[in-house]
């Protein structure tokens, strides 16, 4: 991991885990005293938590720590859902492989809720819903699915505050898709990815 790679995770963490709350000043100085690393490296930490929606920069001054808003929210979760119905449509029938894989991937995300650390939360449900996009095997489809990776962070965080839910909550919404899954019912698992993603939103 690269200096700046090594920056950005460890602001992440702190960020996602409410430790640096929004509207919170990060300056570039402090933060280049702090992690021992030159105002260079911590510039390139900084455009890499731009671009995952986490913080604003303010040119030559500091930068902030921002909530994704609900339209930006509500746009990247139905391109998710669009996806992950498009995937499971196509490719549930072939799920031996699945059911293990979501299981395991839950568990982790149950044990990151119970250590409060939403950034281990994003991460075990970053596996978890790969293994749902990717079960048709489309490459491509899971390469436009991907592309939206870098936002979960900055996703979950919005919305757990804006609907006022734990980490416990948001690792139990999981286990509807699951049991879909183990149940091997389609239609079933549609409408639970639906309501997954845009519950709240309609």
């Amino acid at each position: 991991m690269s200096l700046p790679e090594a920056v950005s995770r460890a602001l992440r963490r702190r960020i996602l885990n409410n430790e640096l709350p929004a509207d919170t000043r990060l300056v570039e100085a402090k933060l280049a005293t702090e992690f021992g690393v030159s105002r260079g490296t911590i510039r390139d930490a900084m455009r890499s938590l731009q671009s995952e929606g986490l913080i604003a920069i303010v040119p030559r001054r500091y930068s902030i720590v921002t909530r994704m808003s609900a339209q930006d929210a509500e746009d990247v979760c139905y391109a998710r859902c669009v996806l992950e119905d498009a995937s499971v449509v196509s490719g549930l029938p072939a799920r031996e492989n699945l059911i293990g894989g979501l299981r395991k991937a839950l568990d982790e995300m149950a044990a990151g809720a119970r250590a409060d650390d939403l950034d281990a939360v994003v991460d075990s449900d970053t596996k978890f819903h790969a293994l749902l996009v990717g079960v048709c095997g489309r490459r491509r489809l899971a390469h436009l699915w991907s592309m939206l990776n870098s936002q979960m962070g900055a996703l979950m965080r919005s919305s757990i505050e804006r609907q006022g839910i734990g980490l416990d909550e948001a690792v139990s919404r999981h286990r509807t898709l699951l049991d879909a899954v183990e149940a091997g019912d389609v239609e079933r698992l549609r409408q639970a990815i639906r309501d997954h993603y845009l519950e709240g939103f309609d």
